[in-house]
C-alpha cells in the first residue's frame, strides 16, 4: 500500500503547481502563505492562506471528534501563516455538508471561535453550503481562511538563509493533517488496529506562539511547515539557490505511530507522505540556536542538522536526510 494506490498522486499536485506558477507568475506560488501589499500600510504587509483538514475529517467524525477538527483547520492555516513571520488577524472557514445538522454544525462553530481566541484571531464569518449531490451523505468538508500581518522588514525571506546555519526541528504530535488517505486504506485493508488509528487522531500542534516571539526576538531566519510532501520538499522551499540542508534522520525523536506507518508502507514511502515526526523545522544561527530551543521547550526541540553549500554534483538535490 502506497499513497498512490490509496488515490492520491503526489506527483500530478507537484505538475499542477508547476503549471500554476508559470500562470500566475508572482513570487507568491509556493510559498507556505502569500504576501500582498497596499500603499494604505506601507510598512507592513497583509499575508494570506487557505487550507482544510483533508480527509481527516472523516474518522475524527466517526469518532465524534468535532471539537479536533476545529483546533486541526486553525492549525493548517496558522502553522503556514507564521512561516512568514506574520501574525493571524481574522479568519473565516466554509463548511460544506450533505445535510445540514445544526447542533453538530454549531459545536463546530463554538470549537473553532474558542482555539481562535486564543491566538488573539477573531473569526470574521465564513459559508455553509449543503451540497448533496457534491458531499457524501453523513460527511462533510471544512475550509479556512486566515489574513494575517507583518511588518516589511521582520518577513521571514529565504534570503537570510547562510551556510553554516542550524537546522533545529520541533517535535509534531502526530501526522497532523496530512497522509489521511493512506491511513484510513491501512486501516480498512486491516494492517493497523483500531487503537493506531486513534493515535494518528491527536489534534496538529500549533506552533504559534513561540515562532512569534522567535520572530519578535529576531533569533529565526526563516522556517518550513512540515505537510504534504514530507520534510523534504517542504524544507527546500525555504532554502536559496546554492544552499542545501544536511540532516541527521537518527536525531528524530522515536514515534511508535510512525514506526508502524514505516514497518506497514516502507520507510521511504513514509517520508513522502507524513511529516515522520517533525511538525517545524527553524533555520537560525548557530550561536542562538540553544536559546530557540529553550523558547520552544513545549515541542521537545533538536538539532536536526546543518545548511551546507551545494556543490556541482549535489545540484539536483537541496535537502540530505541522512
Amino acid at each position: 500500500m502506497d499513497y498512490k494506490k490509496s488515490g492520491v498522486n503526489v506527483e500530478k499536485a507537484n505538475m499542477l503547481t508547476e503549471i500554476i506558477r508559470s500562470t500566475v507568475a508572482n513570487d507568491n506560488i509556493g510559498m507556505f502563505a502569500g504576501i500582498y501589499d497596499h500603499p494604505l500600510i506601507p510598512e507592513y504587509s497583509l499575508v494570506g492562506c487557505t487550507d482544510g483538514v483533508g480527509t481527516k475529517v472523516i474518522p475524527l467524525l466517526e469518532n465524534n471528534l468535532i471539537d479536533n477538527i476545529a483546533i486541526d483547520l486553525l492549525a493548517m492555516n496558522l502553522n503556514d501563516l507564521i512561516c512568514v513571520g506574520a501574525s493571524p488577524m481574522f479568519f473565516l472557514d466554509y463548511f460544506a455538508t450533505h445535510t445540514l445538522d445544526v447542533e453538530l454544525t454549531a459545536r463546530f462553530i463554538k470549537s473553532l471561535k474558542q482555539v481562535l481566541s486564543e491566538y488573539n484571531c477573531t473569526l470574521l464569518g465564513g459559508e455553509t453550503a449543503e451540497l448533496k449531490d457534491l458531499i457524501t451523505e453523513g460527511h462533510f468538508d471544512v475550509g479556512g481562511f486566515l489574513v494575517g500581518i507583518v511588518k516589511k522588514d521582520k518577513i521571514l525571506r529565504k534570503t537570510n538563509v547562510s551556510e553554516g546555519d542550524t537546522v533545529i526541528g520541533l517535535r509534531s504530535s502526530g501526522p497532523h493533517s496530512n497522509g489521511y488517505t493512506l491511513i484510513r486504506k491501512l486501516y480498512e485493508s486491516g494492517l493497523i488496529s483500531k487503537e493506531e488509528l486513534l493515535e494518528t487522531l491527536v489534534p496538529t500542534h500549533i506552533y504559534a506562539k513561540e515562532i512569534l516571539e522567535l520572530c519578535d526576538k529576531q533569533l529565526l531566519k526563516v522556517c518550513a511547515h512540515i505537510t504534504g510532501g514530507g520534510i523534504v520538499e517542504n524544507l527546500e522551499r525555504v532554502l536559496p539557490e546554492g544552499l542545501s540542508a544536511q540532516l541527521i534522520k537518527k536525531n528524530i525523536p522515536v514515534s511508535p505511530v510512525f514506526d508502524k506507518l514505516s514497518s506497514v508502507v516502507g520507510e521511504k514511502e513514509a517520508y513522502k507522505a507524513f511529516n515522520m515526526g517533525v511538525g517545524m523545522c527553524l533555520v537560525v544561527s548557530p550561536d542562538k540556536a540553544d536559546e530557540v530551543m529553550k523558547i520552544c521547550n513545549r515541542f521537545e526541540p533538536f538539532i536536526f542538522g546543518e545548511i551546507k553549500r551545494i556543490t556541482d554534483d549535489e545540484k539536483d538535490h537541496r535537502v540530505w536526510l541522512g
